[in-house]
């Protein structure tokens, strides 16, 4: 018999949703992407992790919230 936890569910209240285009800073320019998680940090702010790049995209981790603004 096989015994599985149930995996907690954490809603967090956040501006930006998962699937969200976005514009955002990062190395000073401003780059498009798409909100690909949300997540909270250690330190209790809300981060992103947003996915850039067509045929081979990255994503980039950690991104805070005052980096970010909706694409116009």
């Amino acid at each position: 018999m096989c015994f599985k936890r149930k995996k907690k569910v954490i809603t967090i209240n956040s501006r930006y949703h998962k699937g969200d285009v976005v514009n955002f800073k990062y190395r000073n320019e401003i780059c498009p992407g798409i909100i690909y998680d949300v997540s909270i940090s250690h330190s209790g702010e809300i981060v992103y992790d947003i996915q850039i790049g067509g045929e081979c995209p990255t994503v980039i981790r950690d991104i805070k919230d005052q980096d970010i603004f909706l694409r116009k």
